[in-house]
Order: structure tokens, then C-alpha cells, then sequence
């Protein structure tokens, strides 16, 4: 079965309490707001940027995108949800 959320910049989450239980970055209820992440990747010949959804993490000083958050195929979504 295809996932069918489309997270895009801008968006804000609320973290479910499932969530939080297992990322303990996170608590229930917070609410996260999706920014523009800039990620360099190297393809095996040079380094290219992309860009993608994504929060800062203060503790990394550095972006965590929706992939490393929610899966890569944000699978890990749980029970988080998309609120105004």
C-alpha cells in the first residue's frame, strides 16, 4: 500500500504520543514546523546538494529531514498528524 502523506515545507506536525514513546527527542503534543533542509550528497564522483523538508535539530547543529524523521518512505509516521 502506497503512503500517501505529502509533507512539504511549511507544514506543521503534531507529534503523537506514540511518536514521542519512541523518539524521545519529541514529546506529545509538540508541534514541529517543516523548513527548507539543505543536505550535500555524494553520488560517488562529487558531492551535489539537496534540498528537503526538514527541521534544525539544535543538538546536531544541523538539519534532520523528513526522511531521517518519519522513514524513507515515512513509514514511521505513526500517529503523528498534519495540523493548521
Amino acid at each position: 500500500m502506497k503512503n500517501t502523506i505529502d509533507l512539504k515545507v511549511g507544514d506543521k506536525i503534531k507529534i503523537g504520543a506514540l511518536y514521542a514513546e519512541q523518539n524521545n527527542f519529541f514529546t506529545a503534543g509538540q508541534i514541529i514546523e517543516l523548513i527548507k533542509g539543505h543536505f550535500e550528497y555524494d553520488n560517488g564522483l562529487y558531492i551535489e546538494d539537496q534540498y528537503a523538508p526538514a527541521i534544525w535539530s539544535e543538538v546536531d547543529e544541523d538539519y534532520d529531514s523528513i526522511y531521517h524523521l518519519f522513514g524513507n518512505n515515512l513509514e514511521d509516521f505513526m500517529d503523528c498528524e498534519i495540523v493548521d
